[in-house]
């Protein structure tokens, strides 16, 4: 008997020792899981807690947070939401799972992949997972689906754009030409005004084809001085400031070379003034100030900024700094983003495209862009550029006379717009030349290889749906490399091809195409020895 009691007892001890060492293990797969794993009581006092749970929060050791409760890792906001949305169904179901927000022992936050398991003593299991690595990833992932689509939103706002542009330069280069031979021909009073009226449209019209074609540009950096380029601005708005709004201009003494593209850096200046103009009230004041600043300078303003936008880099020093403050109605922080968005107008009116001037501006331009803004009280719009010490590159003027070197009178003129084709064969006709008007390039190019010397001097418009105007300035100049040729169109940005013997942008006046085509050879030659023998018999009368 006693052997058998003895035998029981070993076979005991052995099952005994077999399920400690299964929990040791289990422990040990606990202890070392890569899983934050804790036990709270039925107070929500932790009583377990693996090291890796310990450390997801920050803390060196697990006795640092055993005794404490489950809910001194969480803020207030995260504890409202677990009592009116987690404890609820984890009471309901005896589990939850999903996914909550932590705070660590310095106060930041711990995203986490909760799981939550009733216990039979009424305890909670706990199981976690750090998320934050995904969560990264997924920003990033967002980030970089945001740019791209961004990307291809502006490709196809751009594509878009120079479309409609070109198309709608056409138009207004017939309207205009169209409104000033009408004038010429009638000087009625009232028909005058008429057609002032649709001169001044069509100037306002061809901002509009400004906008489009240069909103998603790339940038062309020239040497310029920038006070100069802010003073020929505000001179030329200032008749949008009559009383009771004011512009007031503070030049500086100091003449501000920069490195920037001084077509980018007019428009924004006029956007700047335009948008400042019409966040005034009843009446109001826009100051603008350029100056010298040799290191980094914190702007003066008249309010606290409760909006800000800060845009590009500035690494260099001394800079040249524009600033335009107005005391309008101020913008909120989301208004105040929105304006740097292409068509996107929190005015309720206009194109949107103002202000995206700024960041055609900064592409590949070291720059710095600052706003600040306080609805009620106004806003102040910061840009600063680097100097650069060296005087200014002034690029040498083209000689429109070179190329010029065939006596021929005839003029070829390709458009793919028949009405504008016409209006430049008008202005070619009163200019002197024989012209030749085509639509299709390529019948343009035909004719031309057949007879280059016929003509002395080529027409052409740039986007041209059979083939481009580079394409056939390269054909023409391969052809006869001294054809003197003008580009008349709405796409003049760079680069150019090379050999032109003009540009002109659409829309074009009559007066302008014709001193732009000019006369042909003999004629000017003719004209200038008329010039002079009527000097010659002036200077006799007079002595």
């Amino acid at each position: 008997m006693l052997e058998a009691k003895s035998a029981s007892l070993y076979e005991a001890k052995e099952r005994l020792s077999e399920e400690t060492a299964k929990v040791q293990r289990l422990s040990t797969a606990i202890d070392v899981s890569a899983d934050g794993v804790a036990i709270a009581d039925a107070t929500g006092v932790y009583t377990y807690m693996n090291p890796m749970h310990a450390s997801m929060f920050g803390y060196a050791s697990v006795d640092d947070c055993l005794g404490r409760s489950w809910t001194t890792f969480y803020s207030d906001d995260v504890l409202s939401v677990f009592e009116r949305e987690v404890m609820p169904a984890f009471t309901r179901d005896g589990y939850w799972r999903g996914e909550a927000t932590g705070r660590a022992q310095d106060g930041s936050s711990v995203h986490q992949s909760l799981s939550l398991t009733a216990l039979s003593d009424g305890g909670i299991l706990c199981v976690t997972r750090d998320i934050a690595i995904d969560k990264r990833r997924e920003g990033q992932r967002e980030q970089l689906q945001a740019m791209l689509a961004d990307a291809e939103r502006r490709d196809a706002l751009g594509r878009m754009a120079s479309s409609v542009a070109h198309d709608f330069a056409n138009i207004l280069t017939a309207i205009n030409a169209s409104a000033r031979l009408l004038r010429n021909s009638n000087t009625s009073p009232k028909d005058e005004l008429m057609f002032d009226r649709i001169v001044t449209s069509c100037r306002q019209a061809n901002d509009l084809v400004d906008d489009l074609v240069t909103f998603d540009a790339t940038p062309v950096r020239e040497a310029r001085a920038i006070d100069e380029i802010v003073r020929d601005v505000a001179e030329m708005m200032s008749n949008q400031f009559s009383a009771p709004y004011r512009l007031e201009l503070a030049a500086s003494d100091e003449r501000l070379v920069c490195e920037t593209d001084p077509t980018l850096f007019a428009r924004l200046v006029a956007n700047l003034l335009k948008n400042a103009r019409e966040a005034l009230g009843p009446g109001g004041t826009v100051t603008v100030r350029t100056l010298r600043i040799d290191k980094v300078e914190p702007v003066e303003l008249p309010f606290q900024p409760s909006a800000t936008n800060h845009r590009g880099e500035l690494r260099h020093y001394p800079a040249a700094r524009l600033v335009v403050q107005d005391d309008g109605n101020g913008m909120p922080q989301e208004a105040l983003d929105q304006a740097f968005t292409p068509f996107q107008s929190s005015k309720g009116r206009g194109r949107g495209l103002g202000l995206a001037t700024i960041d055609a501006l900064l592409t590949g331009q070291e720059a710095c862009v600052a706003s600040y803004s306080r609805p009620a009280e106004g806003t102040v719009f910061v840009v600063d550029l680097p100097l650069q010490m060296a005087g200014i590159a002034v690029p040498a003027a083209a000689d429109d006379s070179e190329g010029a070197v065939s006596h021929a009178t005839g003029a070829l003129v390709i458009d793919d717009d028949e009405t504008l084709m016409n209006v430049v064969c008008e202005a070619a006709k009163r200019a002197g030349w024989d012209p030749v008007g085509f639509t299709d390039p390529v019948e343009a190019l035909k004719v031309f290889r057949a007879a280059p010397k016929a003509f002395g001097v080529v027409v052409t418009d740039r986007r041209m749906p059979q083939m481009s105007g580079d394409e056939l300035v390269r054909a023409l100049l391969a052809i006869r490399s001294d054809t003197r040729i003008v580009m008349c169109s709405g796409a003049l940005q760079p680069p150019l091809p090379v050999g032109l013997a003009a540009t002109l942008a659409k829309p074009a006046s009559l007066d302008d195409l014709i001193e732009t085509i000019g006369a042909p050879v003999d004629d000017q030659v003719d004209q200038d020895r008329t010039q002079e023998t009527e000097h010659e018999n002036s200077h006799c009368r007079r002595s």
